[in-house]
């Protein structure tokens, strides 16, 4: 198993075991691969009535529409609303780098999309899921962090 897939399996049980919904927890199967969002790994979302604590300092998430995507494939400028989240952040066209193995491949300029960041301690944000609304519907994000 990559360490990568390991990790997320072990910090989607953690959030699960911190929600109290830990009695079953299944590690990401292959089919994750064909997902049509992209994800890496993460705490969760909307924790608003869960008692998180620290755990989403510095994790936040909104919606946007990318206004230019790196030529490199691993970067994005994206139009966005206001954050939801451990990050408070207004309205604003910014750039983000992404976390972990991403793909953005498939994603281009005027895609509108749900994102999650989090905080680096350097102050950046960086992606760590995105997912295309127009294409996977409004609530793809909450599929992806559901639990």
């Amino acid at each position: 198993m990559k360490p990568l897939t390991l990790m997320t399996a072990s910090l989607l049980a953690l959030g699960l075991a911190a929600c109290g919904g830990a009695e079953e927890s299944a590690a990401p199967t292959a089919d994750t691969a064909k997902e049509p969002a992209a994800m890496a790994d993460h705490d969760g979302m909307d924790h608003g009535d869960h008692d998180m604590g620290e755990k989403m300092d510095g994790i936040g998430h909104a919606t946007g529409t990318i206004r230019s995507v790196g030529s490199q494939g691993n970067f994005l400028t994206i139009e966005h609303g206001p954050f939801d989240g451990g990050i408070q952040m207004d309205a604003m066209t910014m750039g983000f780098d992404i976390m972990g193995d991403i793909d953005l491949s498939g994603f281009s300029e005027g895609d509108e999309v749900a994102f999650m960041v989090k905080q680096g301690r350097d102050g950046s944000h960086r992606i760590m899921a995105i997912c295309n609304t127009g294409a996977d519907g409004a609530d793809c994000l909450d599929g992806m962090m559901d639990h």
